[in-house]
C-alpha cells in the first residue's frame, strides 16, 4: 500500500509539471559605435511537455522591468509562439539602454500597459504563462552570467 502510495504522489508531481527549464543565461553587451547603447541578453531555453495549443509564455518581469515576450524554436528565427510537446524552445529578450534616444522614437511604440509584477519574487525573475488558460507564475531563481559581448 506505501508503495502504491509514493508511486502516486511521484505521478501527480509528474503531471503538475508543464515544462522543464534546461538554462537560463544572461550576457552584458556594449555597443562599438558612441551612443550605440549597452544592455543585456536574456536567454530562457525551456522543453515543454504539452504543444502550444494549452501552454503560452508571454510575459516576465526581470528585476522591476517588465518585458513582453514570444518563444521562437531552436536554429529558427521566426517567432511564432508555436511548439509541439518535447520542441526545444527559447525566449530571449534584450534589455537595451540607449545612451542617445533615436530621433524618429514614437511615444506610443514606449507604451506598456502592466509594469508592476504580480507578486513578490525573491529569484532573478518571473515568467508568466497561461496553461489551459489559467494564468500562473515561475521564479527564475538564477541566471548563469555569459562573457561580456563587446560589438566592434
Amino acid at each position: 500500500m506505501k508503495i502504491l502510495s509514493v508511486f502516486t504522489i511521484f505521478a501527480c508531481l509528474f503531471c503538475f509539471n508543464k515544462f522543464e527549464i534546461v538554462e537560463a543565461t544572461s550576457q552584458k553587451w556594449h555597443g562599438g559605435i558612441p551612443g550605440a547603447g549597452y544592455g543585456t541578453y536574456y536567454e530562457i531555453t525551456i522543453i515543454p511537455k504539452v504543444s502550444s495549443d494549452i501552454l503560452v509564455f508571454d510575459e516576465m518581469w526581470i528585476g522591476k522591468e517588465y518585458h513582453k515576450i514570444s518563444t521562437f524554436q531552436k536554429g529558427k528565427k521566426m517567432r511564432n509562439n508555436l511548439f509541439a510537446k518535447g520542441d526545444t524552445i527559447t525566449i530571449r529578450i534584450n534589455a537595451r539602454t540607449n545612451v542617445k534616444p533615436m530621433p524618429f522614437t514614437k511615444k506610443d511604440d514606449c507604451l506598456i500597459e502592466r509594469q508592476d509584477a504580480p507578486h513578490d519574487y525573491k529569484g532573478e525573475a518571473l515568467l508568466s504563462y497561461t496553461y489551459k488558460g489559467k494564468r500562473q507564475y515561475i521564479e527564475i531563481e538564477k541566471f548563469v552570467k555569459m562573457k561580456e559581448l563587446n560589438y566592434p
